[in-house]
């Protein structure tokens, strides 16, 4: 998509954001899930998407837990302006943050997404299955960043979650 600038998202972007959760996902849940993550600090890197100056794309990424091992990181949510959507915004997105996540060390990140959508960027139900956490099957997936720990645990999600 032409005219797309990805950048680390700031405290004066939050109003946006929460819009454009809001809109895409056509509920306010993801938008005070958000919320709930910057708030008890638990964000490990956030982006938006600009076009023409106005904020179209937003993903986080927080941080996962492995009892008792090294963890991880989860990726969500990820939105898209409605009228952008299929259009590459969100590929763009999730492409960068992968990125940024491997480059800083990262070793698996884990999301709970559309089964048709997530496999493109190397997201596997195979990569979680040694995980234990409720969300077992095709919707819960990870992708591995480097070889090594932690291979297998239960997870423990941030409390905005709710899990």
């Amino acid at each position: 998509m032409e005219n797309l600038k990805l950048r680390l998202a700031t405290e004066s972007d939050r109003p946006a954001i929460a819009d454009l959760n809001t809109r895409a996902f056509g509920r306010p849940d993801e938008a005070r899930i958000v919320a709930e993550l910057e708030k008890a600090g638990d964000v490990l890197l956030q982006l938006v998407a600009e076009k023409d100056g106005r904020l179209v794309g937003h993903i986080l990424f927080y941080p996962m837990g492995v009892r008792g091992k090294l963890g991880g990181a989860g990726l969500g949510p990820m939105s898209v302006d409605p009228s952008l959507q299929r259009s590459g915004v969100g590929s763009q997105l999730v492409r960068a943050g992968l990125k940024m996540l491997q480059d800083s060390g990262a070793p698996i990140v884990f999301v709970l997404g559309h089964a048709d959508y997530y496999p493109r960027f190397g997201f596997s139900e195979s990569a979680a299955a040694e995980f234990n956490c409720k969300f077992k099957g095709p919707h819960f997936m990870a992708v591995r960043m480097r070889y090594g720990p932690p291979m297998s645990g239960e997870l423990i999600f941030p409390s905005a979650l709710g899990v």
